[in-house]
């Protein structure tokens, strides 16, 4: 005797729960920018600079010599809203049925609350891409809505480390690769401000992607920056978390994924990098609720964002 099966279908498990969601590339920049907050519409960036002009103090005159010069950048933010609704009964003709609770009447979906700590990863997954790419010539799209510090920075008056000034003499001219990562990233070292190479928050920024290239670069000794076996000579990096020492500098090279697929390079103090934001937590804060009017679980979002950098003269770049 056995079991005859021949009029069922193959069992596919479905009731695995909780669901599983996807990886997500966390919004890294936003975490390292300098916070504007209360911001409503164009907002500016107040700068003062003092002149320090020394005389001759052999004698006994006071002549007075010396301006407090105030200046401003002005971060244009945009309006952002995410606005979302689900009807739970659609629920009911698949396998999360199961997840509903009983009664014919509902007013919230079964994952919520998984939902809601993805929808947080996936808005500053978002974010991190608009920070660097937002173009707002684009007609429509994400990246529509302001100009990021691709734009910001493109459009100032930054250090080109793409010259002839610097590096191998030769301009790059081709996508960043393995074989020209190491010297596009000491270029922007070479070109960068005398006022910022000795500061803690000097950074070297870089697409995950460029990352990798540098990686390449200096494990497989095009550099000539390592040692036996590939290693690098200075071990001051934390590769967990994409980061790592230029060898020979006190800079760090952070990836960051608002950069990848752009090929450029970017050598600057996060203290010259504002994001402009109305609260620091409404990126992560979800509005969620039943309408009762309309029988839905709705969701919003609601975010005021927008970039700037104070000294754009104080910026070295590859770009691309």
């Amino acid at each position: 005797m056995a079991f005859d099966v021949s009029g069922l279908t193959a069992y596919i498990e479905e009731q695995n729960f909780p669901l599983i969601t996807k990886a997500v590339t966390g919004g890294r920049t936003a975490s390292l920018m300098e916070k504007q907050v209360g911001v409503k519409g164009a907002t500016k960036i107040n700068l003062m600079d003092v002149d320090v002009n020394f005389q001759d103090g052999s004698g006994c005159a006071f002549n007075a010599d010396g301006d407090i010069t105030f200046t401003q950048r002005e971060i244009s933010p945009a309006k952002l809203k995410l606005n979302m609704e689900f009807c739970p009964k659609t629920l009911e003709g698949y396998y999360l049925r199961s997840q509903l609770p009983s009664g014919a009447h509902y007013e919230s979906i079964p994952f919520e609350e998984q939902f809601g700590a993805y929808l947080v990863e996936k808005i500053q997954s978002e974010l991190e891409l608009m920070i660097w790419q937002s173009d707002s010539t684009l007609p429509s799209g994400n990246l529509s809505f302001f100009d990021g510090l691709i734009d910001v920075i493109g459009g100032g008056s930054y250090i080109d480390a793409n010259t002839a000034s610097f590096g191998s003499g030769t301009p790059l001219a081709t996508a960043l690769t393995a074989n020209n990562m190491i010297e596009a990233v000491q270029r922007v070292y070479e070109a960068a401000a005398a006022a910022i190479v000795d500061k803690a928050d000097a950074k070297i920024f870089v697409g995950y992607d460029a990352f990798r290239s540098l990686a390449v670069g200096l494990q497989s000794g095009l550099g000539i920056v390592t040692s036996g076996g590939g290693q690098l000579q200075n071990a001051n990096s934390s590769f967990a978390d994409l980061t790592m020492i230029l060898p020979g500098t006190n800079i760090e090279v952070i990836a960051v994924n608002g950069l990848t697929g752009t090929n450029d390079v970017y050598c600057m103090r996060t203290s010259n990098m504002f994001l402009g934001v109305d609260l620091e937590s409404d990126a992560s804060s979800i509005n969620a609720w039943f309408s009762k009017d309309q029988q839905r679980y709705r969701v919003a979002v609601d975010l005021t964002l927008g970039v700037q950098v104070a000294y754009p003269d104080q910026i070295s770049a590859v770009i691309l």
